[in-house]
């Protein structure tokens, strides 16, 4: 019942804003595209739910939620505690593991970064006050979040693009990859919502406080659930704001932009500490992928053990015993390619387990980069394949991985019609707009192949890219009458 009451609240209102700021269209749109969108939340639901979970909502989306539910205990057991991790004013570990021991995305450590994960399973736990456990009520919030950015985005993009407003308004909310991963219960919803508002907030001609309070709001919003994408829109940001401006051949102002950002990143000493953390974050992703049984040797290093020989081991909960002599890498915790091969061969011996994670499906190849520069750039070609072609379809590609592939040679169709066969020629300003959006595109892209051997990730962590390149599309492309055509039953007559 909560959830037919809250889906009737969420067609009103975007009944509400279709008739106040989409005037063009039917009033019933924007429900009706609600209604398709909330079924990407059901098909994710589905997926992790029975394809992948066997019943139980597994994956980040489980965890996340399970972990909100433990957060939302403590309420009960203690409100001022509860109010205190919930606005991060209590992060003593003595005190996390007395409430929260239980959860791993929240008692992960210290990281480089903020604990964006905690963020997520913030949300939930207020979420519970309203949706008392009803995993469904949460999908929808979370929905609708993203929906709404799509929305604002739309506003933006249609004064620039000579596409049908009809199927425009489709193209920013029902994009698969975007409306799939922005219609589940973590990161992205969010992320997608914050994205849309910073990216309206600098590109379109609003006033100062619907400029101020999208930058405001959507800053936030990328730094508490993305940081990455935030720091990838930066310099897209600096650009359009200030080098696009210098000279009207853009090129020069490219070249200008591009020596700027490498002497101040070298001399500033980022460039050699960005190098350190994208090569420790792909060594972690390499660990994801390979799976296996990380057994703690002293403080500083594990022993590894690849996933295949885990039965030389019997697993006694935190603990593994050796069975039998076994070939294993001692390594630094802190640097897992600073290794050397070794035999465990005392059978018998009990070790700690640090991590047994299992081995992901999904992994492929990539150059490993090692703090070396010149790895990186050796990597460029097979960054863009990794993140704008795969998954390949092979014998052991399933329906999913098709899904992904076909509309990855959709975005790279969209992308030929709009540089190639069918350009329209853009202006000083939409000029500005399109490289600009091509820095945060091509930043965000470089960052999720140099880092992530996994494609199940890939597909994910790519959705921000997605929307930056169908913006670019959208902007590029000249009028395509049939679409024109087939999508005028939505605008009013």
């Amino acid at each position: 019942m909560l959830l037919i009451l809250y889906l009737l609240i969420t067609l009103a209102l975007t009944w509400y804003l279709n008739k106040r700021f989409l005037p063009e269209f039917k009033p019933l749109v924007l429900p009706a595209l609600f209604l398709i969108k909330f079924g990407y939340a059901l098909f994710f639901l589905y997926i992790y739910t029975y394809y992948y979970g066997g019943g139980e909502l597994t994956a980040d989306a489980g965890k996340f939620f399970n972990e909100s539910k433990i957060l939302h205990s403590v309420f009960y057991e203690s409100p001022a505690q509860y109010f205190k991790f919930l606005f991060g004013f209590n992060n003593d570990p003595i005190i996390i593991d007395s409430y929260l021991e239980a959860t791993h995305h929240w008692n992960a450590g210290e990281r480089f970064l903020l604990n964006d994960s905690r963020n997520v399973i913030r949300v939930n736990s207020v979420l519970l006050f309203l949706s008392n456990g009803e995993v469904l009520v949460h999908f929808l919030f979370f929905s609708l979040a993203s929906f709404l950015g799509g929305i604002d985005l739309y506003q933006f993009v249609k004064k620039h693009s000579r596409l049908p407003e009809g199927f425009l308004l489709i193209l920013l909310t029902l994009t698969p990859s975007i409306a799939f991963w922005g219609s589940s219960i973590i990161k992205e919803p969010l992320m997608i919502l914050g994205l849309c508002l910073v990216i309206r907030a600098t590109f379109d001609n609003l006033s100062f406080i619907g400029r101020t309070s999208r930058f405001l709001v959507g800053g936030i919003l990328l730094f508490g659930f993305k940081p990455y994408v935030l720091f990838c829109l930066l310099p897209a940001i600096i650009f359009y704001l200030i080098f696009s401006k210098l000279f009207k051949k853009q090129w020069i102002n490219i070249l200008l932009f591009s020596a700027f950002g490498f002497f101040t990143l070298y001399f500033s000493g980022s460039l050699d500490k960005g190098i350190h953390i994208i090569s420790k974050q792909q060594e972690d992703f390499i660990n994801v992928r390979d799976g296996g049984l990380y057994l703690k040797a002293d403080p500083d290093h594990y022993y590894y053990i690849y996933f295949e020989n885990r039965n030389y081991f019997e697993i006694r909960g935190n603990q593994a015993v050796l069975l039998k002599p076994v070939g294993a890498y001692y390594m630094r915790i802190d640097n897992n390619f600073d290794r050397k091969s070794i035999n465990l061969t005392n059978t018998g011996q009990v070790f700690e387990i640090g991590e047994d994670m299992e081995k992901a499906n999904s992994g492929i190849e990539v150059t490993k980069i090692q703090n070396e520069p010149l790895n990186m750039l050796r990597m460029i070609p097979e960054v863009f394949f990794n993140t704008l072609v795969r998954p390949i379809p092979n014998e052991q590609t399933n329906w999913l991985q098709f899904l992904a592939f076909l509309e990855n040679i959709l975005i790279l169709f969209g992308l030929i019609m709009a540089f190639i066969v069918k350009p329209r020629s853009t202006g000083y300003n939409e000029n500005r707009i399109l490289i600009s959006l091509a820095i945060f595109s091509v930043a965000l892209l470089c960052i999720v192949g140099w880092t992530t051997p996994v494609v199940g990730a890939i597909v994910r962590y790519v959705t921000p890219a997605l929307i930056g390149i169908v913006l670019i599309i959208a902007i590029k492309i000249d009028s395509v009458q049939p679409l024109r055509t087939t999508f005028s039953f939505m605008k009013k007559n």
